[in-house]
């Protein structure tokens, strides 16, 4: 197996290259400058362009001058759809953080173009390693927007920001503009490649208060009469037809008119600070593009900005108040909803509010579409590495430091920004956890949560609101049959999690429309297992490891491997007498996974965690060890001890080690150790 190939192979690269360097010597300059940007958990409507009433003008302007995609979908959940996008191969294929390929900055620099990385990684390594030259960012799926994130790097070094103006957003921005300035220096003629990956608008919700004081109040129109507003600016757009019925709101939101009006305060804070990090992050980007005007680089460089996945459903738990920058909440699924209009289902589903999201070509140079139009081919983020091969007028290599490359299996976008009618994918593919989906012309088989599979006809019926699977039972045996021979023979058996199973029988636990958790029985097929919604219980020392993961105990380290979406540890009983707190939970941790932690802890033995109180924690996933301290408060009133406690250390995939897990008083006394010495 190829292994992720650092500089070592670069004289091998360029190699490979050489004869496409060559021939574009005389003529480096026509060659465009590429600018690609990605957003995180960004909703299909969030943008003024494709129906919100966020303020985004500077990306309204780039499409009004440019071209929309309506149907351009991703791997539907952060670490995937980068792993897939940054590789240009389906994540099974590549594996999870890119164990095996190129990255687009090796194959870009193969091509002779300099090559810049901002933002958020969460992938393997650091992009230094990884072909490109310049980078600033996080490696970690999350950062304090205000105070960064122990994984800030500034090329390899550690980055600790100084400045009490310091926004991860805003300095995205201020690094992407120094870099380009950097490699003009060094050579005025050599094309770039920016790869520039906002971690805005995720999780914690984080805003300058001014920002946030613009939009105070207006959400208080409630996610009912919003999402129909943003379904009527999408019709006019032409985006979405009339056919297309707008979903019902699922009975896991509450009616807007329903909820109290302290209620409505709440709710209206929430989507006041996401609208302004998503105002935050286009203001950001007007930086970036005012600075290619400036300099004479806009007409050459093609942009293409799009989301990771669509919006999240999350709400694990709050810390402070926004916008405090100590603060940590997510805005849950009410507000998911409208988010995804005119969709269903969230980030990390296969239906369309997850799996499809917007693109925005620009590149007044090389695109000959009418300036504003929309696109209804589909595209998917497979497709963007094949793109950015053709516009550097170079080939996918067959090999890399010796080792064969797979091909690509995306196909560039140039024909359809040239206004051609390009030759579309047999079929794309969609797995993750237990969702999992099959799109071929306009049929969709899709299925979340391990549920029976739907049929949708995706001409008459992009919202997905008419199942076809009853009364068309031959399309569906087609389309399962088409899914069921490439789930096998995608999956390289070498990529594995740190578990004994493959990543991709990684499991998934969260409520669909109805709230319920899916059924999910295992079927078997050409010898292997489909996803199931069941997991064997392990147990160390009274810790208990959660569904989809595993613990063991070995050299007194517990470890966890993480199979499942929703992984974690949980202490059933605590047994610390009558103790009331408050409390300090401290533990030294090592990771390879990914995602945020949390800390969930109850007084009340009928209360079933996650219920109860709750913290969110930063886990640094680079697979040194790093303690962690949570503070467990004191319930003013309550006389009752702790009596669960939960502890989730990753979202995802991956190998967790845990030592000197314990729960001390304030004065540092231990009352609790696990495993027991």
């Amino acid at each position: 197996m190829l292994g992720y190939i650092h500089r070592s192979m670069l004289a091998a690269s360029v190699c490979l290259f050489f004869g496409t360097v060559l021939a574009f010597a005389d003529t480096a300059m026509q060659r465009p400058n590429v600018v690609l940007i990605l957003a995180d958990d960004l909703g299909y409507s969030d943008l003024g362009c494709y129906g919100g009433e966020i303020q985004t003008p500077r990306l309204d302007q780039l499409a009004k001058n440019g071209l929309r995609f309506a149907r351009f979908y991703n791997s539907h959940k952060c670490e995937p759809t980068r792993a897939s996008l940054v590789s240009g191969q389906y994540w099974h294929d590549c594996g999870l953080g890119i164990q095996t390929g190129l990255t687009m900055g090796q194959a870009m620099r193969g091509q002779g173009y300099a090559t810049i990385a901002v933002g958020k990684w969460h992938l393997n390594g650091n992009p230094i390693d990884r072909g490109f030259d310049h980078y600033f960012g996080h490696l970690s799926g999350a950062s304090n927007y205000f105070k960064g994130h122990p994984s800030h790097r500034l090329y390899d070094q550690p980055f600790q920001p100084k400045d009490d103006r310091f926004y991860t957003t805003d300095a995205n921005a201020d690094y992407t503009i120094e870099f380009i300035d950097k490699v003009r220096q060094g050579n005025p003629d050599q094309p770039f490649f920016v790869y520039l990956a906002f971690n805005a608008p995720h999780g914690p919700l984080q805003a300058w208060p001014d920002d946030v004081a613009r939009y105070r109040g207006k959400y208080k129109t409630g996610w009912d009469q919003l999402r129909r507003d943003r379904y009527q600016r999408q019709l006019q757009m032409g985006l979405v037809r009339s056919e297309w019925a707008l979903p019902r709101r699922p009975d896991t939101i509450p009616a807007w008119d329903e909820l109290s009006a302290e209620d409505q305060d709440f709710e209206d804070l929430r989507f006041s600070t996401y609208a302004a990090m998503v105002d935050r992050m286009d203001q950001a980007i007007g930086r970036v593009v005012d600075h290619l005007s400036n300099t004479g680089e806009l007409d050459n460089t093609l942009i293409l900005f799009l989301s990771d996945n669509g919006a999240s459903p999350y709400d694990r738990g709050r810390r402070g108040t926004p916008p405090d920058g100590d603060s940590a909440w997510e805005y849950g699924v009410g507000w998911a909803h409208l988010s995804n209009t005119p969709f269903r289902h969230y980030k990390r589903n296969v239906f369309n509010g997850g799996s499809c999201t917007p693109l925005i070509a620009h590149w007044p140079a090389g695109m000959t579409t009418d300036p504003g139009s929309i696109t209804d081919q589909p595209g998917h983020i497979i497709d963007l590495m094949a793109t950015l091969i053709d516009v550097s007028g170079g080939r996918w290599p067959q090999q890399a430091d010796g080792q064969l490359l797979r091909s690509l299996p995306g196909k560039s976008l140039v024909p359809i920004f040239q206004g051609k009618q390009r030759r579309p994918h047999d079929a794309l593919y969609f797995h993750l956890f237990d969702h999992r989906a099959i799109i071929a012309g306009d049929w969709k088989l899709a299925s979340d949560w391990s549920r029976p599979w739907q049929l949708f006809d995706l001409r008459h019926d992009r919202t997905e609101t008419k199942d076809l699977a009853s009364s068309m039972p031959g399309k569906v045996a087609e389309l399962q049959s088409r899914w069921d021979d490439w789930f096998p023979d995608s999956m390289n058996s070498k990529l594995r999690s740190a578990g004994d199973e493959p990543v991709y029988r990684s499991l998934g636990e969260i409520s669909g429309d109805d709230g319920k958790i899916g059924d999910a029985k295992a079927t078997k097929r050409k010898g292997r297992s489909k996803p199931s919604g069941k997991s064997r219980v392990s147990e160390v020392d009274g810790v208990r490891a959660r569904i989809g993961t595993t613990i063991t105990l070995k050299d007194g380290v517990m470890v966890m491997q993480c199979r499942g979406d929703d992984p974690g540890l949980a202490i059933d009983r605590v047994g610390i007498g009558q103790r009331v707190g408050p409390f300090v939970l401290r533990m030294s941790v090592r990771s390879n996974s990914s995602g945020q932690g949390h800390v969930f802890w109850t007084r009340d033995q009928a209360t079933k965690l996650p219920s109860g109180q709750q913290l969110p924690i930063d886990v640094v996933h680079d697979q040194q060890w790093h303690d962690l301290t949570v503070q467990l408060e004191a319930d003013p009133g309550s006389e009752a001890p702790v009596f669960g406690i939960r502890v989730d250390l990753c979202e995802g995939p991956g190998r967790v080690e845990i030592k000197d897990l314990r729960l001390e008083d304030t004065d540092g006394n231990v009352l609790k150790r696990w495993p027991s010495r």
